[in-house]
């Protein structure tokens, strides 16, 4: 019994695995795919604001604001909202403002009204300050292309609605690859690429594309200021009010490091929501990514009691390959060690569990949130 049990989980984690890879792939954004795209004429289209939320993003802030000042397409602003840093955020943008008179900088020196989280109410004060009619949310550590802007204006004309992008990851420190197994379920478990021609659960915070009325018409971050996963929320705002919703890969288009400060830093971040996300997805998305889950472990814990159980372990190894190709660029090695990913994102997930249910409060960027 034990053993068809086994069997039946492993099969099922290919089935779910080839599922997940031919669900994505159509949202890969590829290079080649948009190099016959007619900048000029997408320009005239839109009057575009760009807004990014800053706190303490003195490494980064110069990096994104050089690439958006150099665009395929123009933007109209870049308002930056210094979300009270300490470091040099600030000076670095006022800089960029004295070169190119559409940066834009928006100082909040206090802490966020009470029920509001950080970067919501960054966001919500960029958006009120700005005119463009297409709005482009950027978080700070983001890298777009020089066609990002054109890449994701082509994709709103097609769908509308809300546009979303989850970068391709970076890696400079071998520590960053600890976040395999976290990236894998963040890009198909989440139920955000719409897994079985079902409706995405959200959207992915780096990168926002929609209009200003479905902004306002919705309530935007106003709405979903308290919650700690206000890039789902804000999604699953505009789907129920009958919007679009769509999210893409960044491949070649759109990159990012998302934690370049040391391990303690990854860990605060996967802790902060990884719990609150599981079920986002619903009950039955949960279900599929378990079962999924349960034959990558079951790998992990029996590779050594047999030559079929070895040779099902490097079948995995080719899986874990394929699934995390588009997602960021890891090393050889990493495949092989999917173990040692897989374990760490367990003991991630377990301290996210103890913090959400019993502390009540997680921590990021020096700010404790109540949840």
């Amino acid at each position: 019994m034990h053993a068809l049990m086994s069997s039946i989980v492993t099969i099922s984690t290919f089935v779910i695995s080839a599922l997940y890879f031919f669900s994505i792939r159509p949202r890969i954004l590829r290079k080649k795919d948009f190099e016959k795209l007619n900048f000029d004429e997408l320009q005239k289209e839109y009057n575009i604001s760009v807004v990014i939320p800053a706190r303490n993003e003195e490494v980064n802030i110069g990096k994104i604001l050089s690439a958006l000042l150099n665009q395929s397409i123009k933007v109209k602003e870049i308002i930056v909202v210094n979300d009270n840093s300490s470091d040099k955020t600030a000076e670095i943008v006022e800089h960029f403002s004295k070169l190119d008179s559409r940066v834009r900088l928006i100082n909040l020196l206090q802490e966020p009204p009470d029920g509001w989280i950080g970067k919501s109410w960054a966001l919500w004060n960029g958006v009120l300050n700005s005119s463009g009619d297409l709005l482009i949310l950027f978080d700070a550590d983001v890298e777009p292309s020089k066609e990002a802007i054109g890449v994701l204006l082509d994709k709103y004309n097609k769908y509308g609605g809300m546009i979303s992008v989850w970068p391709y990851q970076r890696f400079e420190r071998f520590y960053e690859h600890l976040a395999l197994a976290a990236n894998l379920m963040s890009a198909y478990g989440s139920k955000n690429f719409g897994f079985l021609n079902t409706k995405p659960a959200g959207v992915f915070g780096p990168v926002i594309v929609t209009s200003r009325k479905d902004y306002f018409e919705t309530g935007g971050h106003e709405v979903i200021k308290d919650s700690v996963l206000d890039d789902f929320k804000i999604g699953q705002l505009y789907l129920k009010k009958g919007k679009s919703v769509i999210n893409f890969l960044g491949k070649d288009i759109i990159k990012f490091r998302m934690y370049p400060n040391g391990l303690g830093q990854l860990f605060e971040g996967y802790t902060k929501n990884m719990s609150s996300g599981a079920m986002t997805g619903g009950l039955w998305n949960f279900l599929i990514s378990f079962v999924w889950m349960a034959g990558i472990y079951s790998s992990i814990f029996t590779m050594f009691d047999s030559l079929w159980r070895f040779g099902i372990y490097l079948a995995f190894t080719f899986v874990i390959y394929i699934l995390s190709k588009p997602i960021g660029n890891y090393a050889w090695y990493d495949y092989f060690l999917y173990p040692v990913h897989f374990l760490f994102f367990l003991l991630v997930f377990v301290v996210s569990i103890f913090k959400t249910l019993f502390l009540r409060r997680v921590s990021w960027r020096g700010r404790a949130i109540r949840v």
